[in-house]
């Protein structure tokens, strides 16, 4: 029986159809999977170093030594330096290394490449994204609290999954403490766009611990209605009733109605003020000697962190014009809210004996949840030629992301067995997103002769929808590596090896719902939300009020990976001179994407839904000593990047990020890659400097292409293009401003200077595809940004009680999403941002900082033709905060 029987479903009845079917799929169809033994490209090299901040001179030029040390190149940010750039999260400190791009405050582009080039470990082992619509993990959702430091490898080397494009980022969390520790610290945060009260609704409850209270979800009379009788439509309970008559009918209506007084329906959208943004943290750490040579430790934390942001943008509106989409030159403007609780805990054990042997157990919980309103006014195909009227959309979003990952790793050496050395690690992780009681609906808006405004709800079978999503991803992921030290004469040698295995089952579904409202009277939709839909118009028969799940479209599907890996290597250091690290990887990988209809059956043909690949990925690199503070590496390697679930499961989603509609597609190939690099490093007392190219090859890059649509909605979707390329340089540098004389000199000397800048070329030829007619068959990959610069200015008081960082970052213009119809690129435009950082510490134990963000004000703009397509202000942020640790 195929191993494929491993993964487990949460959704009764249905796992064992899985299992038969992802067995049978296997065996049956795994002769016509192609042999990928072929190598999937890919490197990344190189590069990086980042940002450093107040009174972080010390530790950037440690972190920078370490890297010096790395035979494949990699870049570290320690917890310092986290702090010290007042970065709050994984995701905005990694934006300041070199080559790095943040996309939505969430997801790293590396060297140009989008989120799907990237991939994250957690502690060394890959773990689910409670994202349905990206592979990687939203990195914002790890606070700087449980950071103990960001290693990103630019450079693949075979010890990684095979799945690297531009880089692999490895969260390394707190660990056993040096000694006995505690950390509490609080803070208060304000952004400028706050100035005005924002939006809320009653009926959304009291959710500050980033948790539904209960009033969103699925009620248990409608869970057992769809239970009971499928499809939620008078004729079909009737049927279920014991056939179609007029009793049957009559009794039927009524259960229809009685079914919509059970959704939540408080929800009249008011203004209230907004709340200052707040955050709080607390860790405790220490460690015990049992015995001699015996230490157990402990390291504990929780925090929390409440912010508010309004919601300022604008959209520009196509309609429909014979074969092609036509901008108006007018926009909908787009006000709202956006609430969010984040909340993490981490405890973590840990048991030394002596130096050879350690063993570790970590369990983190990452909570995340965004509460938001937008409110659109605007135009649609129905009101485009008509100056009297428009319309007021509203959309009413709540998702809960959390993510538990259980882990217990271990290091181990046996000096009586030739040093050999040994670390493994096992992690059960489980990622889910909650995303109950999405609800959007309209008022139309017509001005009178008078002048005066008469809005109504519309009167459509579709005049509300409700949704209720739930995505549930479990993960198990066991490796382990194995290390030995040969000497040769001048040759130092280790020769290492490892396994790796990684399976995943995910469960996603999503029921949606729609409120007929064709039966009411215009007078009777003017009202507020809850008064139209009160119970007592709802049950009332004149009004005609129906309830129906919507069943043409399948949101949910089932979907499962697999992936056996082996790994060796060498490394040979001959007399200090030359580094040679070379090794290759073999992975078996399996993938079985199933979407399901309306009645939870297998849609569509499931040898479309399966993917089998297997090769091998040898990855080389060589670092030349040049001398004592001068070295050159070089590097080639293959990886391959694979296409995500959601991706090739042809399902309709609403992509959170873009608000777009996305659906996916079966025929996907992974993308291979080949990459090469070179790079000169050149390290002085605390300065460093280092210059390098690279070059990546790219067959079957996946891109996002937009397909034909009919409502002048952007409609997504994936393909392959047949063949891309990146190339370009970076350089970077690190200075003490110590190198002037006199009084000005010793001033200078208390400040530091760091930055990088990456300069890239990119290109895809891409073919023609069924239903989207793209304007451009060659042109620059998406998202891919030809500068990225950073720049970080520092400073540290003498006596350590003063340190202020000014951060800079800019990329260039990066295309959004590809034209069609002879239309443009939309490109997103450079965003200049400017940070400042301040902290002081009157004790040693104490530390008050002061954070401003965006400085100069800058707005998210996606242009196209031109024209403004996508316009988002993001504000001016200022923090303060306190803390304490001993």
């Amino acid at each position: 029986m195929s191993s494929m029987q491993k993964f487990n479903f949460s959704r009764v009845g249905r796992s064992v159809l899985l299992a038969l079917s992802t067995a049978t799929a296997l065996v049956s169809f795994g002769a016509l999977a192609q042999d990928t033994t072929e190598p999937a490209a890919q490197s990344e090299e190189d590069v990086e170093r980042i940002s450093v901040s107040g009174r972080l001179m010390s530790s950037a030029a440690s972190a920078a030594a370490e890297r010096r040390e790395q035979p494949y190149v990699a870049e570290l940010l320690g917890m310092e330096q986290i702090s010290r750039a007042g970065d709050s999260n994984a995701a905005t400190a990694l934006r300041r290394v070199t080559g790095l791009t943040l996309v939505k405050d969430k997801f790293i582009y590396v060297r140009g490449l989008g989120e799907r080039y990237s991939s994250t470990l957690l502690n060394g082992a890959m773990v689910p994204s409670p994202d349905p619509t990206r592979n990687v993990i939203p990195l914002d959702m790890f606070p700087a609290g449980i950071i103990e430091s960001l290693v990103v490898q630019k450079a693949y080397s075979p010890e990684l999954p095979a799945a690297f494009g531009g880089g692999n980022v490895n969260i390394r969390t707190t660990s056993i403490p040096l000694q006995s520790s505690f950390n509490v610290s609080v803070g208060v945060g304000y952004n400028s766009l706050n100035s005005d009260d924002g939006y809320d609704y009653a009926g959304g409850g009291d959710d500050w611990r980033g948790k539904d209270d209960g009033l969103r979800g699925i009620s248990p009379e409608l869970a057992a209605a769809q239970q009971q009788y499928g499809v939620l439509t008078p004729i079909n309970i009737a049927e279920a009733l014991g056939g179609i008559n007029a009793g049957n009918l009559a009794q039927a209506e009524t259960i229809v109605r009685e079914l919509g007084t059970s959704f939540n329906r408080d929800i009249d959208v008011e203004r209230k003020s907004v709340k200052p943004d707040f955050d709080g943290s607390l860790s405790f750490g220490n460690r015990f000697e049992l015995a001699q040579n015996v230490v157990f430790g402990v390291m504990t934390g929780i925090s929390y962190d409440r912010s508010t942001q309004n919601i300022e943008e604008q959209e520009r509106y196509y309609s429909v014009s014979g074969d092609s989409l036509v901008p108006l030159n007018r926009y909908d403007d787009i006000k709202g809210t956006e609430h969010q609780v984040k909340l993490s805990g981490m405890l973590n054990f840990g048991l030394e004996l002596g130096v050879d042997h350690r063993i570790e157990t970590s369990t983190i919980y990452l909570r995340d949840t965004k509460d938001e309103i937008k409110i659109k006014n605007g135009d649609s195909i129905e009101t485009i030629n008509e100056n009297n009227r428009s319309n007021t959309d509203t959309n009413i979003t709540y998702e809960e992301r959390t993510m538990l990952s259980n882990q217990v790793r271990g290091r181990h050496n046996f000096p009586f067995l030739m040093d050999l050395a040994i670390d493994w690690q096992y992690t059960d992780a489980k990622a889910r997103r909650y995303a109950p009681g999405e609800v959007e609906f309209r008022y139309l808006n017509e001005t009178q002769a008078d002048g005066s405004v008469f809005s109504f709800l519309r009167r459509n079978q579709n005049a509300v929808n409700y949704s209720f999503s739930d995505m549930n991803d479990n993960t198990e992921n066991l490796s382990w590596n194995a290390k030995l030290p040969l000497t040769l004469g001048k040759a130092e040698m280790t020769l290492s090896g490892g396994y790796a295995y990684f399976e995943r089952s995910r469960d996603a579904q999503t029921d949606r719902f729609n409120f007929d409202t064709v039966g009411y009277t215009l007078q009777q939709l003017s009202g507020s939300f809850s008064e139209i839909f009160s119970d007592e118009n709802i049950l009332n028969p004149a009004n005609r009020f129906k309830v129906s799940n919507v069943t043409t479209q399948a949101d949910d599907y089932l979907a499962a990976q697999m992936i056996d890996a082996g790994y060796a290597a060498l490394e040979l250091n001959y007399d200090y001179k030359f580094r040679l690290n070379l090794g290759v990887r073999y992975e078996d990988f399996k993938q079985i994407s199933l979407p399901l209809n309306a009645d939870g059956d297998i849609s569509g043909d499931i040898t479309d839904s399966v993917l089998l690949e297997d090769g091998f990925y040898p990855a080389i690199s060589l670092t030349w000593f040049i001398n004592d503070d001068l070295q050159a590496r070089f590097g080639y390697s293959q990886t391959v990047v694979r296409p995500d679930l959601r991706e090739v499961t042809p399902v309709l989603y609403v992509d959170p990020l873009t608000d777009f509609k996305v659906t996916g597609f079966a025929g996907l190939q992974s993308t291979d890659i080949n990459s090469a690099d070179a790079r000169l490093e050149w390290y002085y007392d605390n300065s460093n400097y280092s210059v390098g190219v690279f070059y990546k090859d790219l067959e079957n890059p996946i891109e996002a292409v937009e397909l034909s649509g009919s409502d002048g909605n952007l409609l997504m979707s994936f393909r392959n293009a047949e063949s891309g390329k990146v190339y370009g340089a970076e350089a970077e540098f690190l200075q003490q401003l110590d190198m002037f004389g006199g009084e000005f000199g010793s001033i200078a000397d208390n400040f530091f200077v760091a930055g990088n800048l990456t300069v890239s070329e990119s290109e895809i030829t891409i073919q023609r595809f069924p239903g989207a007619n793209l304007t451009n068959l060659k042109r620059s990959l998406s998202g891919h940004s030809k500068y990225v610069a950073n720049l970080q200015l520092g400073f540290d008081s003498d006596n350590n009680k003063h340190n202020a960082t000014l951060t800079y970052n800019v990329f260039g213009k990066r295309i959004a999403f590809a034209g069609v119809n002879n239309k443009d690129d939309a490109f997103e435009q450079p965003f200049n941002s400017l940070d400042f950082t301040y902290s002081y510490n009157p004790l040693e134990s104490m530390t008050v900082k002061l954070g401003l963000k965006n400085l100069l004000d800058e707005d998210v703009e996606i242009l196209q033709q031109g024209e403004v397509l996508q316009k988002r202000v993001e504000g001016q942020s200022y923090s303060l905060s306190f803390s304490y640790k001993y």
